[in-house]
């Protein structure tokens, strides 16, 4: 007599199936992820740890991962993945797996993949530190914090210098008809150029800017529920296209940190605003312990301006723990505050 049952096997057989061609992007990701969750308690050399562990995500985002993993992809795969539910469930697993397991671990390591693992992250931090490597070379004009916003003349004149060769270049490559003028992506580039010229000229503030975010992030999730593609800086290391807008927009973002650390990050980043609620309900986060003397070292070494005088906006937290690593009294730390809940 035959059973009216399925074997175990085949209940899980069709969503795995539908992994087939994604398992080793998967995987990779999966590894990022348990290696900087590990490295995050490292007593010593963590912020060297880190940059490795940023070094192998390059790597494996450029030549391993070639789903579209940009900062837009990801909520478009995930909405798409979402629609798919109950018609055709297999594939559905298949675009929602990657973003799935970046939001699944950032309930636990908080924004540990904007901090460790993100590329675009990454690309702006190495424009920074270029900053930081040329006001020390200036000595005595170095200011205080290099990692602030330098609101000089000279900074002015350079991002309107670079605006017009900006948009001399959109109208090169517009008339070469490499692509079309209207590619989405370039206007978030513009956007940010705009940006960088307010926050330096001190037209508009810092903070209040910050909460661009939200409206980037509702307008991916409005376009991806119309269909209607934005297509995000990197993504053309992503996949095997010619996408000249894609490429200029990262070019946009790589200077605009050269003018203000991670500014993609602090004004434009949809994914980031995701991060960052969900930052406020994630099991890691960065406390301040007894001890503190508001020296303000924890001030001047976070690149996002995430902390002051040892109070951590969850918003703008990356958890790169740069700030509990050079604290001199050691009045931060690393906390499990699931675990201390209970």
């Amino acid at each position: 007599m035959e059973s009216n049952y399925l074997p175990l096997w085949k209940t899980i057989e069709s969503p795995l199936a539908s992994l087939d061609e994604s398992h080793v992007e998967l995987f990779s990701l999966l590894v990022l992820f348990l290696l900087s969750s590990m490295m995050m308690w490292a007593k010593k050399k963590r912020q060297l740890i880190r940059h490795s562990v940023q070094i192998a995500s390059i790597l494996v985002f450029f030549y391993i991962v070639y789903s579209c993993l940009g900062v837009f992809g990801m909520i478009r795969n995930t909405l798409h993945g979402l629609s798919l539910i109950g018609t055709v469930f297999t594939e559905s697993f298949f675009w929602m797996s990657l973003p799935v397991v970046v939001i699944a671990f950032s309930l636990t390591t908080g924004p540990g993949f904007c901090g460790w693992i993100c590329p675009t992250g990454t690309f702006q931090e190495a424009a920074a530190a270029l900053r930081e490597l040329y006001y020390k070379h200036m000595g005595s004009r170095t200011p205080i914090n290099p990692h602030r916003i330098n609101r000089s003349v000279g900074s002015l004149i350079s991002i309107i210098i670079f605006f017009i060769g900006f948009a001399g270049l959109i109208f090169w490559l517009g008339t070469a008809k490499r692509f079309y003028i209207e590619d989405s992506s370039l206007f978030w580039a513009a956007s940010l150029i705009m940006l960088l010229f307010l926050v330096v000229s001190r037209a508009a503030d810092d903070r209040k800017l910050r909460s661009l975010r939200t409206l980037s992030f509702v307008i991916i999730v409005v376009s991806a529920l119309m269909k209607t593609a934005i297509v995000s800086p990197v993504h053309f290391a992503f996949a095997d296209v010619r996408d000249p807008a894609s490429a200029l927009t990262t070019l946009v973002l790589v200077v605009a940190s050269g003018f203000v650390s991670r500014a993609w990050c602090r004004y434009i980043c949809p994914w980031g605003y995701l991060m960052g609620a969900i930052h406020r309900i994630s099991r890691l986060r960065v406390k301040e312990k007894t001890g503190c003397t508001r020296c303000g070292t924890c001030d001047r070494v976070c690149r996002v301006e995430a902390i002051r005088s040892g109070c951590v906006d969850l918003n703008s937290c990356q958890l790169c723990l740069s700030c509990v690593d050079h604290c001199p009294e050691k009045a931060l730390e690393l906390v499990d505050v699931w675990k201390k809940n209970h």
